[in-house]
């Protein structure tokens, strides 16, 4: 008995650890299946939204006619508070720029002006460090919640080029601020169709725009 004894015992032991053996093929198997399938951060492709369609002067809503400053006035948005419209992945840079983003994804930024203000133009900051053929643009949006809407104006990077770039709008489409039906952004993506630049910056966007005489509209009457 004892002999016999001596004898399973080491089989038992073999066939636990081919069993210990199975075990862990198999689970470092399902790991590697489990790693493979975990979806990506960065989603592309049918997912990207098409560029916003333009957007015709006379089909917005009349504002109340105020009188408006000779003078342009200017609202800056700087690159690195634009957000993203959708889960990808980008870097913001101390310099205030965004970039390393996918290609024809759209980073958004809303625009706050007083009513009765008259949008005329954009200007677009970018950076790319190296010269590729990668365009951006950016263009100014407004939409009335209902489907109406599509952007006055845009500005487009230019290809070729390095280092820092402005680029104004050239679309003579002024729009006239009505806080009350509209609401209005800038919106900015690398454009489909060119070879991607992941150095491709987008560093800010400036609005031009002819603010309301306002005080002008509420002087008290001096009477003599």
């Amino acid at each position: 008995m004892n002999v016999r004894r001596l004898i399973v015992t080491p089989g038992i032991v073999a066939v636990a650890a081919v069993l210990l053996a199975v075990s862990a093929i198999v689970y470092a198997a399902g790991g590697q299946h489990g790693q493979a399938v975990a979806p990506a951060p960065q989603i592309v492709g049918s997912d990207i939204p098409a560029p916003p369609q333009p957007y015709v002067s006379t089909a917005q809503s009349a504002a109340s006619p105020v009188a408006l400053s000779s003078t342009l006035s200017y609202y800056f948005i700087s690159g690195n508070t634009f957000t993203p419209g959708g889960l990808v992945s980008y870097s913001r840079q101390a310099t205030g720029c965004v970039n390393q983003m996918p290609l024809g994804i759209p980073f958004s930024a809303p625009v706050h002006l007083p009513q009765g203000s008259q949008v005329v133009s954009i200007t677009l900051y970018t950076y790319d460090s190296v010269i590729t053929t990668t365009t951006s643009t950016a263009y100014f949006i407004l939409n009335d919640g209902k489907g109406n809407g599509g952007f006055s104006v845009s500005a487009t990077s230019p290809p070729n080029t390095s280092g820092y770039r402005q680029t104004n709008s050239v679309e003579n489409n002024p729009v006239t601020i009505d806080n009350q039906n509209y609401n209005y952004l800038v919106e900015w993506r690398k454009n489909l169709g060119t070879p991607d630049s992941a150095t491709l910056s987008l560093c800010g966007v400036r609005v031009a725009y002819y603010a309301p005489l306002s005080a002008a509209l509420h002087l008290p009457i001096i009477l003599k």
